[in-house]
């Protein structure tokens, strides 16, 4: 499945062993440019922010998480899943 879907889709990011409620994770699947900006998150009190390009370079994983080198385990979560 397309990762801007997921993310489109989702409440809630599992980053690595942490859960966030992210503050911007909206783009448009099909009239998105590579550097803009798709998920703006507060983790470990640190701004974590995603570009496009960075999403789509995540390395799916049978889990239906991916990995993202130099951040870790990403994975989007809807509230429906969590329970």
């Amino acid at each position: 499945m397309n990762i801007l879907r997921l993310l489109n889709e989702s409440e809630y990011i599992q980053v690595n062993n942490q859960f966030i409620k992210p503050e911007y994770h909206t783009v448009s699947e099909e009239f998105s440019d590579d550097d803009d900006v798709a998920l703006e998150a507060r983790l470990d009190g640190q701004e974590l922010v995603l570009t496009v390009a960075e999403l789509e370079e995540a390395t799916p994983l049978a889990d239906g998480g991916f990995w993202l080198e130099g951040l870790g385990y990403l994975r989007f979560l809807s509230r429906s899943s969590l329970h």
